[in-house]
């Protein structure tokens, strides 16, 4: 509000501190006492208690958090130490881990021979027409110049072709390679799995495609590598192992094999036949006057045909002996060796003359 001037009654504002008539000092305007506040209430707001119901909740969301990522680490550890189920999804992500460890091992799957890819230059008869053909898809593909046409003395003119720097950087050991390695693309049959001790054993079939494949890959080049389908087939053996499908490794492979093989002729009823057939003398006429034993060949062809998981034993496998049985004139028993094991296998012809596994 105004103020006045003691002095010359002049109407100063009110925040004036001398007359704007006179210049006199205007006396300092008195403040009004603060109220006194009682003792009780001083007290009363000194002791009032800070609420704590912040502090004692702080410590949830992260006792919350803490018990949620336990119960997820707790289903991620359940998971796993589930024994896997047979499907394709889990044999397809067992070989594609196996075959992307494993690359330079299947490489050359996915190479070419079908000529010298390691000489810097072909030479080919002008009258070669599926060479030609073929080179030219290569040309094409920027891995060959264009032929260029040469004196080649007795053979008259013939066309050279000339590798270009793409095509040497693709060829290994010789031959001409459009990927890194293979994947699998589909899992397309797989036997029933078999137990064999604590582990389960599935021979599958798969196709595959190359890995990281160039980008010079034309479908041609694709047809002549790989035929109509435009993709490769192969067979693999799987094992689990752990409760975990894995690819098994060489020496579990070949183990595996042989078991898995003696596992099927037993099942089938033929097991060691022991002493079953003649011996001594009376065999050796047997085998004199009477039908001709199969041979070597001849067993090895019947064993595959009753279980071809048996071919990549065929390093370790011989014939021992034969002896027509007594009871069976037309039906041999064959001691086999096999893996290091001695076996006997009852052998007889079928209605075409091919030997054939017998079962008792």
């Amino acid at each position: 509000m105004s103020r006045f001037c003691t002095q010359c009654g002049t109407v100063n504002e009110a925040d004036a501190r001398f007359c704007d008539a006179c210049g006199k000092p205007l006396k300092p305007r008195a403040t009004a006492p603060e109220a006194a506040v009682p003792a009780s209430a001083a007290i009363a707001l000194d002791t009032s208690p800070i609420p704590a119901l912040s502090s004692r909740r702080l410590p949830w969301p992260w006792l919350g958090g803490g018990a949620a990522l336990l119960l997820l680490l707790g289903a991620a550890a359940w998971y796993w130490l589930q024994p896997q189920e047979p499907s394709k999804e889990v044999f397809m992500t067992a070989i594609n881990q196996h075959l992307a460890q494993h690359d330079a091992d299947y490489r050359r799957r996915v190479c070419l021979r079908n000529l010298p890819y390691g000489r810097q230059s072909l030479v080919i008869s002008p009258f070669d027409q599926a060479s030609n053909a073929w080179l030219g898809e290569l040309v094409k593909a920027g891995l060959y110049a264009a032929p260029q046409k040469i004196s080649n003395g007795f053979f008259g003119e013939q066309l050279e072709y000339q590798q270009t720097d793409l095509a040497r950087s693709a060829v290994v050991d010789g031959r001409l390679c459009v990927g890194t390695g293979i994947k699998a693309v589909a899992v397309t049959q797989w036997s029933p799995p078999q137990p064999m001790g604590e582990l389960l054993v599935s021979q599958v079939r798969y196709d595959f495609q190359p890995r990281q494949p160039v980008a010079w890959l034309t479908p041609a080049i694709r047809r002549e590598l790989f035929g109509e389908a435009g993709k490769g087939e192969a067979r693999i053996m799987l094992l689990r192992k752990d409760g975990r499908w894995q690819v098994a490794d060489d020496g579990e492979r070949q183990a595996l094999e042989a078991a898995v093989f003696m596992q099927a002729l037993a099942k089938e009823g033929i097991e060691r036949v022991g002493e079953q057939a003649s011996t001594g003398l009376k065999a050796w006429f047997g085998r004199l006057f009477g039908p001709a034993e199969p041979s070597a060949d001849d067993i090895w062809q019947a064993l595959l045909a009753f279980s071809p998981l048996l071919a990549s034993q065929q390093q370790g496998y011989a014939k021992q002996d034969c002896a027509v049985l007594e009871s069976q004139p037309d039906t041999f028993s064959c001691r086999i060796r096999i893996d290091g094991g001695s076996e006997r296998v009852l052998l007889s012809k079928n209605g075409d003359g091919v030997w054939q596994l017998r079962l008792p």
